[in-house]
């Protein structure tokens, strides 16, 4: 299972350990993640891969 590393604490994090907030908006959906370890946010799960 591919792992990604957090851009705050740099723990790899499975992609069943994210967490997940979306939000509707007037133009669609946003969706941010969570570390589960240091409970930073992030936008972009790709390019932490």
């Amino acid at each position: 299972m591919p792992k990604l590393d957090c851009p705050d604490c740099g723990r790899g994090i499975a992609m069943h350990e994210l967490e997940t907030r979306t939000v509707a908006q007037t133009t669609g959906f946003e969706t941010s993640y969570c570390c589960p370890f240091c409970r930073s946010d992030f936008e972009e799960v790709q390019q932490l891969m």
